[in-house]
Parts: C-alpha cells; structure tokens; sequence
C-alpha cells in the first residue's frame, strides 16, 4: 500500500543529519512520493501524502513559512523538510509549534547535504517499496485463486517471510467506497487505518481485490485479534466499516479458505448492518454462501416465495414485507403488529391471504423454509425482483 514516514526516514539522521524537530505524532502516516516546492503558494500538482523539501530560495526571511505549512498540511502533504542555510537561517518557533501541535512532521536538513541525493534515496526506496508490496500482493491472489499452481507463489511467499509451517487469518474490508476513493483513504491515514492494520507480530500482507481489502494476517493470536476488533469498532464512528474475519487456516493450503470466509462474513455484515462479523458467527449464511452456483439459490427463493413476490408486484401491495417480520418475530402477531405500526386485526387479516397465495398452513417446516429464502434473497442481493423474474 505504502511506506510509512517513519520507515522512510529511518537512517536518514545518521546519513544527512536530516532532523526532526516537531510533529513526531505523524511520522506514521504514508509517503506517496517527494517533492520540492519553492513557491509560497502550494501548487495543484500536490495530490496529498507527499514530503515537501523546500530551501526558502526566493523568499526574503522566514515569515512566509508559516503560511506554507499551514497550506501544505490543507493539501495533505505528509511532511515538511526545510534546507537550512543562506535563504532560511532557523525555522520560527510558531511554525514548530504549529507543527507539533498538528503532528505535521517538520525536518532541518543541512546546507551542505546535496538534496538530489536524500530524495533520490527516498525515491528509490519508495519505488522499491511499492514494487515488493505488489509482489506480495500478487503471490497471495496466486494461492488465492490458483492454488494448485505452487511454483506461482510458494518461493515468494517464503521469501517475504510467509512460511506454509504458519497460521493465517484472513479479514475483508469494505470502506463503503469505491476502490480509488478508499486507496486514496487508507494512504491519507487520517484515521489512522492503515497504522492500525499493519501492527502485527509477524509479517503481514495488505492489498485490495475487486472493492474490497484483504488483509492476511499470520499466526495472529486471539489476543491480537481481540485488540484489532476493538480498534477496528472505534473506527466505526469515523468511517464506514464493514469487516469480515476468517477462521484460522494452517499453511498455504488453508488461506483459500481462509479467504472466502472472510468475503462471507463481510457479506454477512453488511446484510445485518454490523460493522465487524467473525466468519463462525454467520450462523445459516455459512450454508447460503457456500453455494457456489446462484442459480441454485435464485430456483430456491422462486420457488418458496415466488407467488408472493409476484402477487406483491402485480398488486402494489407489501405482503413480503409482513411475512418476513412475522418469521423474525417468531410467529407473534402481536410483535409483528408492533414493528410495522399496525392493528394486530391487519397483520391476522394479511397472514390469512399469504398463507392463500403460497398455499401453505404456515406449520415450523414451511416458517423454517420460508425464512430460509428470505435469507437466500439477501445473499443474492437483497433488491427487489422484477415480475418477469418469478412468473
């Protein structure tokens, strides 16, 4: 996904004497690229998570910098490095104080290093960052969707310290976004997101699939998870979460499975409006999902609800609606009367003319099968059907 300041500036004291002065609380946050800026005014170009090197030529003094970092920070740069020396002698206090306070990482960096070199170094490492998180990503949806094919992932994965002797837990994200919009979230770390799934014990993999994120965790304890759900539930007051959570799998062969789990249990989520759903908690979706042919699924819901659904669309009338929360109230009028905020008389009167239309008595066997379609709807979509659908 990307390389964190922090790791990007790891020796970078001991090898430019490149000091950090303020904003130590967002040294955590992502890099996209480097980049020198010499004008007072932050240009368009600046698309968010970059480090701005500036050396102040042009400018008369350093007042002009406090308005800068205040503009890069609203373009959402990672960071600001100013070359110290005959344009800019010192950074002025309020400008290390609005740093600190904004955890916007401020540097100092000699005259005398030559700047084509520290950004050429973060560069490069940038590039070669990006190059093995794609590998890694690669290797997974190799042994994700072509398992048998071993020679495709097996030595990398080795390589990049995931080892088949390892345990693997597997969770899906959904950002409630499109794929660009949520890479664009997760490298802005506003949140702190990407900060939060990256912290492991031991090597882990990050990478988006279709709409969603995948994140590959190894030998994750439950006391590992347990902190990860709870940071994770936090994080629902700020963003929309939804996240499924695999079982765990032994070696190579058992993230496959690893995977689909996690894609259920979200799926899972979604339908029932929670933000996290251990894959072992989906209780009968297990059963659902699991069908890997929809057709099945589709024959079944026709053929249990078909004439209701059908009589519902011809009608304009919501019969649907009144059997399924009849079924989730157990079968009390009462309830169900309460939820849809009418006389129990009308839930009697419409019970009446479904049990009609399905021709059913409405014993535990037909309830059973009837919400099981219901629940078989969900999985396939949850919209409403066309007519033609079901004739």
């Amino acid at each position: 996904m990307a390389i964190t300041l922090s790791q990007l500036c790891k020796n970078a004291e001991k090898n430019y004497n490149m000091k950090l002065i303020a904003g130590r609380g967002g040294m955590d946050n992502t890099v996209r690229w480097v980049h020198m800026v010499e004008d007072s005014e932050v240009p368009d170009f600046l698309h968010g998570n970059e480090l701005v090197f500036t050396t102040g030529i042009g400018h008369s003094g350093s007042g002009w910098l406090e308005p800068f970092v205040k503009s890069l920070r609203q373009h959402n740069a990672v960071g600001l490095v100013v070359n110290l020396g005959p344009h800019i002698d010192a950074v002025p206090p309020r400008v290390i104080d609005y740093c600190e306070e904004n955890d916007f990482p401020l540097f100092t960096l000699p005259w005398q290093v030559h700047i084509i070199d520290i950004t050429y170094n973060f560069c490069r490492r940038i590039i070669d960052n990006e190059e093995a998180e794609t590998s890694l990503a690669e290797a997974f949806r190799n042994l994700i969707f072509s398992p048998e094919k071993r020679e495709n992932y097996a030595a990398a994965l080795e390589k990049m310290g995931f080892p088949e002797s390892s345990r693997y837990t597997v969770l899906a994200i959904s950002l409630g976004s499109d794929k660009a919009a949520a890479a664009q979230l997760l490298r802005n770390n506003r949140y702190g997101l990407w900060r939060l799934l990256k912290r492991s014990r031991s090597p882990m993999a990050l990478f988006f699939q279709d709409d969603k994120l995948i994140s590959v965790r190894q030998n994750a304890d439950d006391d590992e998870m347990n902190r990860l759900v709870k940071a994770l539930s936090e994080l629902e007051r700020e963003l929309k979460l939804n996240v499924g959570i695999s079982e765990q799998g032994e070696g190579f062969s058992g993230v496959p499975i690893c995977y689909k789990e996690a894609v259920s249990a979200l799926e899972a989520a979604k339908i029932k409006g929670l933000t996290i759903m251990p894959y072992r908690n989906i209780g009968v979706y297990k059963l659902l999902f699991g069908v890997e042919n929809r057709g099945i699924l589709r024959s079944y819901v026709i053929g249990t609800i078909g004439d209701l659904l059908k009589y519902d669309s011809m009608n304009d009338t919501n019969y649907e609606e009144t059997l399924r929360v009849y079924l989730e109230c157990s079968g009390s009028v009462q309830m169900t009367a309460d939820r849809l905020g009418v006389h129990r008389n009308t839930v009697n009167y419409k019970m009446k003319e479904i049990r009609e239309i399905l021709k059913v008595e409405m014993n535990d066997e037909d309830k059973m099968n009837i919400l099981l379609a219901f629940r078989a709807r969900e999985v396939l979509g949850s919209a409403p059907r066309k007519q033609a659908e079901f004739s």
